[in-house]
């Protein structure tokens, strides 16, 4: 799983400016609906923003912690630094895990969201 995350953060790193731009766009954007557009605006875009600054937030954070070298446990080492290898390494994992997990949900809500605007389009 860390070498997944590892290869997917290499091919990430160039693009995190872009992913900082594209929350702090998001987050404008919410501002813009939370104070000066149409309750129709806002009732349509707003979790759209919301989910748009979390997402790529989670992709800026993925492509910066998992882009680093991960400890390996070398059989010369002492009981001290293995044990501080595996911690690391478990770290990685739960950390990986979580931002699993918040990508789900946030692409699950992103389809809600997708499917709302669509029958709204279409349907109405």
């Amino acid at each position: 799983m860390l070498a997944f995350y590892r290869r997917w953060a290499r091919r990430l790193y160039p693009l995190r400016p872009f992913f900082l731009l594209l929350c702090i766009l998001a987050v404008a954007a919410f501002g813009w609906l939370l104070f000066a557009a149409t309750v129709e605006q806002a009732q349509r875009w707003q979790l759209s923003s919301v989910l748009l600054a979390v997402s790529s937030l989670l992709l800026w954070l993925w492509a910066g912690l998992f882009n680093r070298e991960l400890p390996v446990v070398i059989s010369g080492q002492g009981l001290l630094l293995k044990l501080k290898t595996n911690l690391v390494r478990l770290f990685y994992y739960l950390l990986a895990l979580l931002i699993t997990l918040l990508l789900l949900a946030t692409t699950y809500l992103g389809l809600r969201v997708l499917k709302s605007i669509i029958a709204a389009l279409f349907f109405s």
